[in-house]
């Protein structure tokens, strides 16, 4: 999932590996990186398999129901990734009936049929899947969090794809989960945010993994606290 996550040179990097390693440093932990499915990661948090999770996961409430988070770190944009022939424009109503892809177990999976009524919504495991369903013309458009839809423009840039639909989502920041109740980790992860914003680290890596998004400044930086 670039930004957050992905592999290069052998090592996984983004700004989701490098903010938790961060975190980590500040708690005078070593990190160790494993990489999981989208839709495994929450189980894999809960059954005590790892003890964070860290991959722009947004906090809401079914969420909150299986793990616990720390504050939000992470708000954004969401984008409908599309062929300049797809038939979508800038109104949300022209995805009407037309099949649009989504990340299993996202935000975007959870929200499609309030953010894109009328879409036909087909679910894939991981980014992959879903950027080659949308190139091979499987799907129409892939609704997915606009930086990483960024990723993919680059990735395929012969076919000129672009996002023509995007919407805010603010109400809907990334937070770490931990194991429910593990109430500890959580505010000493919130406690290391807050330091990793208050030292600049949380903005480098922001304009570092982010360069073409707005930049947060002053009351726009983290934690936030989700409002939907």
């Amino acid at each position: 999932m670039k930004p957050y996550a992905y592999e290069e040179n052998g090592k996984l990097t983004g700004f989701e590996v490098d903010l938790i390693s961060a975190a980590a440093r500040e708690l005078k932990l070593e990190p160790q990186i494993v990489s999981l499915d989208f839709s495994a990661l929450l189980p894999a948090v809960g059954n005590r398999q790892f003890d964070v999770a860290a991959a722009a996961i947004g906090i809401t409430a079914p969420r909150k129901k299986m793990v616990d988070f720390s504050d939000g770190y992470l708000a954004g944009y969401f984008g409908v990734l599309t062929k300049p022939d797809s038939g979508i424009t800038s109104s949300v109503a022209s995805v009407k009936g037309k099949r649009i892809a989504v990340l299993q177990g996202s935000i975007e999976d959870a929200n499609a049929g309030t953010f894109l009524p009328g879409a036909d919504i087909v679910r894939f495991p991981d980014d992959n899947s879903a950027d080659l369903a949308l190139k091979n013309n499987r799907v129409a458009g892939f609704f997915n969090d606009f930086g990483p839809n960024l990723g993919i423009v680059k990735k395929y840039s012969d076919l000129h794809l672009k996002q023509p639909i995007t919407l805010p989502a603010t109400d809907f920041p990334a937070g770490w989960a931990v194991r429910k109740g593990n109430t500890k980790l959580a505010g000493e992860l919130d406690a290391a945010l807050r330091q990793l914003v208050d030292d600049g680290t949380w903005l480098k890596l922001y304009k570092k993994y982010f360069p073409q998004d707005p930049v947060p400044t002053g009351s726009q930086l983290p934690p936030y606290t989700p409002k939907g």
